[in-house]
């Protein structure tokens, strides 16, 4: 787990961003179980609102605003999509849910 940063513009003043571009395994896990649904797999991700909310949270070390639900929900859209764009580059869900969803292909393979 590293810590990365970038700068970003906020009303006019460049602040600097820093976040964990990794978490422990656990608590990715506990995101995933609170917005997926594995049940059914066109629903796979039920609530992707709730799982980049969260995954900011998570990751956020320093920011100009309190890293809290309440803190980002006073930044900009614009900035907090712009923060979350570039946090997540470092969480590619696509590519976890793949690999959390071979070991069922491989079984319905198997039965076929």
């Amino acid at each position: 787990m590293t810590i990365q940063t970038f700068d970003i513009d906020i009303k006019g003043v460049t602040e600097t961003i820093e976040f964990e571009d990794d978490m422990p395994f656990g608590k990715f896990e506990q995101i995933i179980k609170r917005c997926a649904n594995v049940e059914k797999e066109e629903k796979l991700l039920e609530n992707v609102q709730q799982y980049r909310k969260e995954v900011i949270l998570n990751s956020l070390v320093k920011a100009p605003f309190e890293i809290s639900a309440k803190g980002i929900e006073t930044v900009g859209y614009k900035v907090i999509t712009e923060i979350g764009n570039k946090i997540l580059e470092s969480y590619p869900l696509g590519e976890y849910l793949n690999e959390m969803m071979k070991p069922f292909e491989t079984f319905q393979n198997e039965k076929n």
